[in-house]
């Protein structure tokens, strides 16, 4: 099974937890694509084109077969929003991993998070899970 992965990755902690994530799902055994390792991400490439990234990018999520995507943050990146989108659109399912703790919290220390793109990972059929085991059990109920 091809997944795309799809998080923040300019931060020094998103990066490291995307290694982390992106090296258990393909210790599993998925193809994973992550765009934090194309070569201008990694130091390759001194400047990205942005047509060539959206291209590519979105390339990678219509050959893939379920796109993961982490929803942390205060505001969800504008990039994931995007590509859920696109993956949606592409009919692919979708699996948000929303890890944050603020989320089982109740009145104003709650986090929210945009509906439209909740909305958009339910459409697609697929699930919002909190951890990354709960991923790999989510990628198994597809197979």
């Amino acid at each position: 099974m091809r997944v795309y992965w799809a998080n923040s990755i300019f931060s020094l902690a998103d990066r490291n937890f995307n290694e982390i994530c992106v090296a258990k799902l393909r210790q599993a055994g998925y193809q994973v694509f992550s765009p934090q390792e194309k070569p201008f991400n990694t130091g390759g490439v001194s400047e990205p084109d942005s047509t060539g990234i959206f291209n590519e990018d979105t390339g990678e999520i219509l050959n893939s077969d379920v796109l993961v995507a982490c929803i942390d943050q205060e505001s969800i990146d504008s990039g994931v929003a995007c590509e859920i989108g696109i993956a949606w659109h592409g009919k692919k399912r979708v699996i948000g991993l929303y890890t944050d703790f603020r989320k089982n919290r109740r009145g104003e220390g709650r986090m929210y998070k945009n509906l439209y793109v909740l909305g958009c990972i339910r459409a697609s059929g697929g699930v919002i899970v909190g951890s990354v085991g709960e991923v790999l059990a989510a990628l198994e109920r597809q197979l």
